[in-house]
């Protein structure tokens, strides 16, 4: 029924929203690795725990340039139909 799916859009919206952020984290991590030359997947995964958690939205601003370089070089078609799939 159209308005059961038009109640839906706010979730299925999110749940683009952040397969989007997952798969640009797994870009940015598969990069990193290459380029260091460094095992990323044996690293525990999160932020350390801190008294300044501001500290860590600083960092990610830092790397603003770079994950909108990951976002260009990323199909955002390829993202969105991932998740209508349901894969």
């Amino acid at each position: 029924m159209p308005v059961v799916r038009l109640y839906d859009v706010p979730n299925r919206v999110t749940e683009v929203a952040l397969h989007g952020v997952r798969h640009g984290a797994a870009t940015a991590l598969a990069v990193a690795q290459i380029r260091s030359g460094h095992e990323l997947r044996l690293l525990p995964y999160g932020f350390l725990a801190t008294d300044h958690p501001e500290d860590h939205e600083c960092l990610v601003k830092d790397f603003f340039n770079t994950a909108n370089s990951v976002a260009l070089a990323s199909q955002a078609e390829d993202i969105v139909n991932k998740v209508f799939s349901g894969s």
